[in-house]
């Protein structure tokens, strides 16, 4: 311990690191718990600066001894956990997502894992749940920010002490509104980013500048503290993911931080003995091996499990994540830390170097080996030697509205070099069934085009709730058909379900959606069922009334688990993958229950045809999710491009009689 030590910063350690530990888990009253992040922003700009500021004033300050500190706190225990996660993502993760890992250990072990995870941030992209190493890009942000800023105190110390306060708080403003501004455009850039993040590890830079006057009312310093654990507390129990985060919201958790380091300064309060207290300070003594193990832990548990683990489960595993935390502090952090091993510099930086070069080669190797497909029975579908290029080449026919507007031709379906008779129109659902569309069309000599965009259902008037880019691309394409005389059929298909519960399924993870009807005035009152029939009906409507055929398409069954790292985990463990996750008939009726009813309308008062795509997953009792041992979806709702080709035949008919 230094002379200086404060257990109260211990304390606030302890109180970070485990918002972060009971959100990850799912503990709905710690629904802001990722603001624990930001307590240790704060925390570490603090500390750091107060350690370079001493050292400059007493010139005795070294990039070289700064840099070994470094090493010694953050490298030996994460480079344990890097190779951990890479063993067990071997027996655990898709090929697909075990190349991911090798990518993620890479850009961890260089510090540059927040930026890898900000260009791999998107609508398909893997939710957060299946990234072992996710939780790093804090790891790179504060690297980053030690590489420059050593080096950033020692030239304004050139220039007189006196400018710390005004370059810092500089710099720290301008980080601040970008992060403000950046949020409202680009959320993740903000969330992953140093720009944007720098400025909470300036608030606690500026706070160990010993400039700042000192708070000699006990009164003054009760106030502070105690008003700075309020807003702590607030953020982590008010704060959601529906938060619009960093941006303004992050004020509250760093300047919470602030007031105590702050207070604690100049004595004590009750705030700063409450964190002093034994089992919080030993909590935030280990707080740094808490965080490195909390999330991997998280992650392979929850895969091996597939389902939410329940109460028993969740106690059990936080006791492992306490148990490993604790050992890796004691016997891996600690003793480097305090040199009874590796005491010499040289032997730190070479240890680290070639410990490095292991993780890079290991990472080489997960990528070039194509993430090992070969431990899977029947890999071929998700060897990613052979990437999907049907799945990309239908992404990439998104941006309808664009192409109409340029007058561009929509994406091609079914028999080629012949005027289009039909569209597929909807949602990444019907993007999902286009390869099996193409392949119908094909085989019965119809052609016709595509025009989807993600979150999109083909209803007329209807968009989320506050916004209007359905809407956009909806009357385009309703343009694009009225200007088309040779299109004769429509094919609608959407994620009904999703639009007519507004909520995810099961176990996926995300927002749900709120329809709102953006052209009616005095709909604002109406729930999702009744939006949905009034979208739908109006598109029929519009439809039918220029002469089009219309065909809509059940809704696809939806899993709630994702099936291809399911199959994945079933497969290296032997488990029956349908009893695990597959949905039984009644599930899936119960889900579609609204929709069956408007469809039932529908059909009594209008000359529409229905797909019955659903009668080809689900019998009397369960809905498929893998056919001849390849999954029949490629996450956890939208089909594969097996799986669309497995309901090609259902299209038939419509391509028969067109």
């Amino acid at each position: 311990m230094t002379p200086n030590y404060r257990p109260d910063i211990d304390g606030l350690r302890a109180v970070a690191v485990l918002s972060v530990l009971f959100f990850h888990t799912g503990m709905s009253i710690f629904s802001g718990g990722y603001v624990g992040v930001d307590i240790f922003f704060v925390i570490s700009g603090f500390l750091i600066t107060t350690i370079i500021i001493r050292e400059i004033a007493a010139n005795d300050f070294s990039l070289a001894r700064f840099y070994e500190r470094r090493f010694r706190r953050i490298l030996p225990s994460l480079v344990v956990v890097i190779l951990a996660s890479l063993a067990a993502g071997i027996f655990l993760l898709t090929p697909r997502k075990l190349i991911d890992l090798g990518y993620s250990a890479i850009a961890t072990v260089l510090f540059s894992s927040n930026m890898l995870f900000y260009s791999e941030s998107g609508y398909f992209d893997d939710p957060a749940a299946v990234k072992p190493l996710l939780h790093t890009w804090t790891l790179a942000v504060e690297e980053q920010y030690y590489i420059f800023f050593p080096l950033l105190l020692v030239l304004i110390s050139k220039a007189g002490a006196r400018n710390y306060l005004k370059w810092l708080l500089i710099l720290g403003v301008v980080s601040f509104i970008a992060c403000i501004m950046v949020t409202r455009n680009d959320t993740s850039a903000a969330f992953y980013l140093i720009p944007t993040r720098a400025g909470e590890l300036f608030v606690g830079s500026i706070l160990a500048l010993p400039l700042l006057p000192a708070i000699n009312s006990r009164i003054a310093r009760e106030l502070l503290s105690l008003s700075g654990m309020l807003l702590i507390v607030y953020s982590v129990v008010q704060y959601t993911s529906a938060t619009s985060f960093p941006g303004i919201a992050v004020t509250l958790p760093v300047l919470g931080a602030a007031f105590i380091l702050y207070s604690g300064m100049s004595g004590e309060s009750l705030i700063t003995r409450l964190l002093s207290l034994r089992p919080l300070v030993f909590v935030g003594l280990v707080s740094y091996s808490l965080y490195l193990w909390h999330w991997p832990i998280l992650v392979y548990t929850k895969l091996y499990l597939i389902k939410a683990p329940d109460t028993v489960a969740t106690v059990a595993i936080l006791l492992v994540i306490f148990m490993a935390s604790v050992f890796s502090w004691r016997y891996i952090e600690t003793p480097l830390r305090t040199k009874k091993i590796l005491g010499s510099r040289r032997a730190l930086f070479s240890i680290s170097a070639l410990m490095s070069l292991v993780i890079l080669g290991c990472g080489i190797i997960l990528f070039t080996s194509n993430g090992f497909p070969q431990r899977i029975k029947n890999n071929t579908f998700m060897n990613p030697g052979k990437p999907d290029i049907e799945w990309r080449h239908w992404v990439s026919c998104e941006d309808v509205s664009a192409r109409i507007n340029l007058h561009q031709p929509l994406c091609g379906l079914g028999k080629p070099d012949a005027n289009a008779s039909f569209i597929l129109w909807g949602d990444s659902h019907a993007e999902a069934l286009a390869s099996g569309v193409d392949l119908s069309a094909k085989n019965q000599g119809a052609t016709g085009v595509i025009a989807t965009q993600v979150a999109c259902p083909p209803l007329l008037s209807i968009d989320r709730a506050h916004r209007k880019s359905c809407i956009e691309f909806n009357n385009a394409v309703l343009k694009y058909i009225a200007d088309t005389p040779e299109i004769k059929t429509v094919i609608l298909a959407g994620r009904w379900a999703l639009s007519t519960n507004g909520t995810r399924y099961k176990q996926e993870p995300g927002d749900g959606a709120e329809l709102a009807d953006v052209e009616s005035i005095g709909a604002g009152h109406l729930s999702n069922v009744e939006l949905f029939d009034i979208g739908l009906n109006k598109t029929i409507t519009t439809l039918q009334g220029m002469g089009k055929r219309v065909v809509i398409v059940n809704p696809i069954p939806e899993i709630g688990f994702n099936v291809p790292f399911a199959f994945v985990v079933t497969e290296l463990t032997g488990r029956d993958l349908k009893m695990l996750i597959a949905p039984t008939a009644d599930e899936y009726k119960q889900r579609t229950a609204a929709v069956s009813l408007l469809f039932s309308k529908i059909k009594t008062t209008s000359p529409v045809e229905f797909v019955a795509v659903d009668d080809y997953f689900c019998d009397r009792f369960y809905c498929a999710v893998v056919a001849n041992g390849v999954p029949l979806y490629r996450d956890d709702n939208h089909l594969s491009t097996y799986g669309s080709k497995y309901v090609a035949k259902a299209f038939d008919d419509v391509f028969k009689n067109h």
